[in-house]
């Protein structure tokens, strides 16, 4: 018979993995509850994108000694310097902010 798991219950595991950015398999592990349906109410809790998204990428011209190690981004006014060991979710974050995407 499969287990039947609360609204608070999911709320719970979904608020947690955001807040503490552990992954939703080691909170499952935590609270008792099987991966897989962790993953699924990550995939729930997570509103699909109403269009994509796209940029649109300009080649700069000047040579810098940081090109060879990252990327430079414009975003909303704002440059932003990209390293090769990026954080790839903060970087959604700061340019969703930045260009006022929800």
């Amino acid at each position: 018979m499969r287990k039947r798991y609360t609204v608070e219950q999911r709320e719970k595991l979904v608020a947690e993995v955001r807040a503490t950015g552990a992954s939703a398999g080691e909170v499952a592990k935590r609270m008792g509850v099987t991966a897989s349906s962790a993953y699924l109410w990550m995939k729930a809790a997570t509103p699909a994108p109403s269009a994509p998204v796209f940029a649109r990428v300009v080649p700069s011209i000047r040579k810098t000694a940081s090109a060879s190690s990252g990327i430079v981004l414009e975003v909303g006014g704002v440059r932003l310097h990209v390293r090769e060991e990026f954080d790839a979710a903060l970087l959604r974050r700061v340019v969703a902010a930045l260009s006022g995407a929800p």
